[in-house]
């Protein structure tokens, strides 16, 4: 599951998520959530899945690593960016979510992050609480809030409040991931590592409407957290994988500002293995209600934002793989069913599953403050959501 939670004075934003939960709040206001669960079989091995965001802003199987797309079926070259090296471990969930999000936000424009020790911290002590409460019992716990009578150590029982025990302010964005795994314990199937658990998390989370907002605040600090428990009864193993980023900013001169008239998208020109499917109904709230059963499905988000307080408007937009239009739909703050997308934010979203391993030119053209803008850029996707 995951969760976003938004500081008090920033505008309204969108929470998206494709297999996850998503929420975006303001501090001191409230809290969206949006739920995906997925079950997999493999004899008498199950995996569920739970995506939460909760923020500041507005499934399945995936690659080991941000080049989904295979050499031999490539059009566009993966291109790395040049990012600040975090503490985190080499091979762990938070190394490998570090990586995809800083990618993909420096590569799209929405600005690089660095790493906050109290922001870890905090974001590590909530998913140790939602790993240990469900271990404790036999409910699977997640969302952003806490309880002091539950069996995880009490931190706060919101985002901002969980900052601040860590001597942080007050203005961050929170999204959670969280999976509930049951398998035999004798004869335990081949299980995913750490790194590939913590890419999973972060490519589900941005595979969204809500959440995807999310993953763009503007907050200049991050910190990550996980935690895997497992408990075994009667032959039967469970394990409990949580995991959260916390993104915010201490101060405002802190927050990244794309600056006036500047417009980012994600994805942008150079994208690549991005996810070819959304499910609505496992975001909640689903961003289109009229798409309820785990069935129907869609192509991923196109988001495009610019700051807050700016005025965007999308004039017209189009999908297009070799030369046929994909049929899409646009979400904005007017027909947004949560009311949760700023003035400030626009999606547009394939109506159907994109194809894998190939390329999509995406062209748009609108307003920022009465001011047109003209954007064509190319993307490729992967193999699957």
């Amino acid at each position: 599951m995951k969760n976003t939670y938004l500081p008090k004075h920033i505008s309204p934003v969108s929470t998206n998520e494709s297999d996850l939960d998503a929420q975006v709040m303001r501090q001191h206001g409230h809290c969206q959530k949006t739920c995906k669960n997925a079950a997999y079989f493999l004899s008498v091995f199950s995996l569920s899945l739970l995506l939460v965001a909760c923020g500041g802003g507005g499934g399945g199987s995936t690659p080991a690593n941000n080049t989904a797309v295979p050499k031999a079926q490539a059009l566009l070259a993966y291109v790395p960016v040049a990012l600040t090296a975090p503490s985190y471990a080499a091979d762990s969930a938070e190394l490998s979510a570090w990586n995809y999000l800083q990618q993909s936000r420096v590569q799209c424009g929405f600005g690089a992050m660095v790493q906050n020790r109290q922001l870890d911290a905090a974001a590590q002590a909530h998913a140790v609480y939602l790993s240990t409460s469900s271990v404790a019992g036999d409910v699977s716990v997640t969302g952003h809030e806490e309880s002091s009578a539950a069996a995880g150590k009490y931190t706060g029982s919101m985002p901002w409040d969980r900052a601040q025990y860590q001597s942080y302010g007050s203005e961050v964005a929170e999204i959670l991931d969280a999976e509930t795994w049951t398998y035999s314990a004798v004869s335990a199937p081949l299980l995913p590592t750490l790194s590939q658990r913590g890419l999973k998390s972060m490519r589900h989370l941005i595979s969204t409407v809500y959440h995807l907002s999310s993953a763009m605040y503007q907050g200049s600090e991050v910190g990550f957290g996980v935690s895997l428990q497992s408990i075994d009864s009667a032959g039967v193993r469970r394990d409990e994988y949580r995991f959260g980023s916390l993104n915010g900013f201490h101060k405002a001169d802190a927050q990244i500002q794309l600056g006036i008239g500047s417009l980012a998208t994600f994805p942008c020109e150079g994208s690549t293995g991005i996810a070819t499917t959304f499910t609505p109904s496992n975001e909640r709230p689903n961003p289109l209600p009229d798409m309820t059963l785990a069935s129907q499905k869609v192509g991923p988000p196109i988001y495009l934002k610019v700051d807050s307080g700016q005025k965007l408007v999308l004039h017209t937009s189009s999908v297009i793989k070799a030369g046929v239009p994909v049929a899409t739909r646009v979400l904005t703050q007017a027909n947004d069913p949560a009311k949760k997308i700023g003035a400030h934010e626009v999606f547009v979203i394939p109506s159907a599953e994109l194809a894998t391993y190939s390329e999509y030119q995406i062209n748009l053209t609108g307003t920022v403050d009465g001011k047109p803008f003209s954007r064509t850029f190319t993307m490729a996707t992967g193999g699957g959501e």
